[in-house]
């Protein structure tokens, strides 16, 4: 696999991160963790699960993100692969930015670009979404508000762009990167 850009979108504790070291482990990629990104600021001040970030730590992290893309853009080899992960909501402009930006990227380097939507059940998140892996790395530990995601938001259709869903439920991360794997080697306008 060379010069693909794979973006793994689902609600937090769905396995995002971990289906992306699978991947990454079997074709030779770098991962874009959403937390790689959210993390330099989160760890530089006071936050608490429940409270939500102010727009200027929305802004720095957008900062640090562009920072990012802007490298890959321009010095990251062509033939580079990368696995990126957030968690994006459909209806949210500031989440479809985001997604249009990682799109834009994947044009920009001509790239092999494969959405991928992760889904799980709400019983699943509540569980995995404890692990205590999750807390170190700054990310959301309350069932209570995977619950309410679960019930009340979406998980982002990027609609102008082929896109695969997957229930990772009842998978592991192992079977999921095969997965989507598969689907790209099996998909003509993946053909790499």
């Amino acid at each position: 696999m060379k010069n693909t850009l794979i973006y793994l979108i689902g609600f937090a504790g769905t396995g995002k991160f971990t289906i992306a070291q699978e991947i990454a482990k079997l074709t030779n990629s770098k991962i874009v963790d959403n937390h790689l990104i959210n993390n330099p600021i989160l760890n530089l001040i006071n936050t608490d699960e429940d409270s939500p970030l102010s727009d200027l730590v929305w802004h720095k992290i957008g900062e640090i993100r562009q920072i990012i893309l802007d490298t890959i853009e321009t010095i990251a080899p062509l033939d580079s692969n990368f696995i990126f992960t957030n968690e994006l909501i459909e209806g949210c402009v500031a989440d479809e930015q985001i997604f249009s930006k990682i799109a834009t990227l994947a044009q920009r380097r001509q790239s092999t670009f494969l959405p991928v939507r992760l889904e799980c059940s709400e019983e699943e998140l509540c569980r995995r979404i404890l692990f205590e892996n999750r807390k170190e790395r700054l990310k959301d530990t309350n069932p209570k508000n995977a619950q309410e995601k679960h019930k009340n938001f979406t998980i982002l259709k990027p609609t102008a762009y082929t896109f695969l869903t997957l229930d990772v439920t009842h998978l592991s991360a192992e079977q999921a990167a095969h997965i989507i794997l598969d689907h790209i080697n099996r998909t003509p306008q993946y053909s790499l």
